[in-house]
């Protein structure tokens, strides 16, 4: 099982460009396989919609929280590394134009030497997508329309999507990604739908372990699967975790690591707070508990 981590930048002036340099570099020594970056364009003092990963629905962050771009993060990182990968954590796709998004990724795949991840979600703020000017109601079709679409423009050399929110014909978009096919999409998301959405049209799932009963939720997701001709088991289906961490607990890590390694997880993306002073000791601790050095 892989072990990566998740990185927070911009929310704070020391956590700069400097700051993304040298975490991306600590990381990659200590040994993680992938920096997860999070994304939001906008925030909000208030929200009526319900964040999922509490139990009162509140935002654990807070009112004036910023963070950067993550693609854009993510080639800073790039350029001072080589083995470290990267993946939104998640991008939320469809508040962005289509094709537009499918050029800066390919282009990241490029600048990256192919060690990017799209992870895409189809957010739960209908607040951020009213400021963006994007309907809150049909983002699941959106996200479908959106993920093929990708797919198609960057295999095909005169690209045809027609759907109900993306259109386009004969479209020529070059270069083509430097991996085959693009970047793997990786679909984000803990409800039926984003499981359903993995199995029909994911190279794989990232997931949060925010529920009491992981096991019972990852049953659900195989149940789901299996549905669809698919397993967590299959080679070409990448099941990712992430895991919320309150602190740097050693014996917490220790647990989390092995029962996630007992599931089956590929890839466990461990979200401790780190902070921007002396942050290299406490990645060094979240390693050594994770079993990486």
């Amino acid at each position: 099982m892989d072990i990566s981590i998740a990185g927070f930048f911009g929310n704070s002036p020391r956590r700069d460009l400097t700051f993304v340099r040298d975490f991306a570099q600590t990381i990659e020594g200590l040994g993680f396989r992938t920096l997860s970056l999070p994304e939001h364009v906008v925030f909000f003092p208030e929200y009526e919609s319900d964040y999922p990963y509490t139990d009162d629905g509140e935002p654990n962050w807070g009112p004036d929280t910023g963070i950067f771009d993550p693609l854009f993060v993510a080639q800073a990182a790039a350029h001072a590394t080589t083995t470290l990968r990267f993946i939104t954590g998640v991008l939320i796709l469809t508040q962005r134009p289509a094709l537009l998004t499918a050029k800066e990724v390919l282009t990241l795949d490029h600048f990256t030497g192919g060690r990017f991840e799209l992870g895409v979600g189809s957010g739960w703020s209908w607040e951020e997508y009213g400021a963006l000017g994007v309907d809150f109601a049909n983002r699941g079709r959106r996200l479908d329309e959106y993920i093929e679409a990708l797919r198609v423009v960057w295999t095909d050399d005169r690209a045809t999507y027609r759907g109900e929110f993306v259109n386009f014909e004969n479209a020529v978009m070059n270069p083509k990604p430097l991996t085959e096919g693009g970047p793997p999409i990786i679909i984000g998301g803990d409800s039926s739908a984003a499981m359903r959405r993995a199995a029909r049209l994911g190279d794989g799932w990232y997931g949060w372990w925010a529920q009491p009963d992981i096991e019972a939720h990852l049953g659900e997701l195989d149940k789901i699967l299996n549905n669809h001709e698919r397993d967590l088991s299959d080679e070409d289906f990448d099941f990712k975790l992430g895991v919320p961490l309150s602190e740097i607990n050693s014996n917490e890590i220790e647990s989390k690591v092995a029962l996630a390694a007992k599931l089956g997880v590929d890839e466990l993306v461990l979200a401790p707070p780190v902070p921007a002073k002396d942050f290299a000791s406490h990645l060094e601790a979240v390693a050594n508990a994770a079993g990486l050095t």
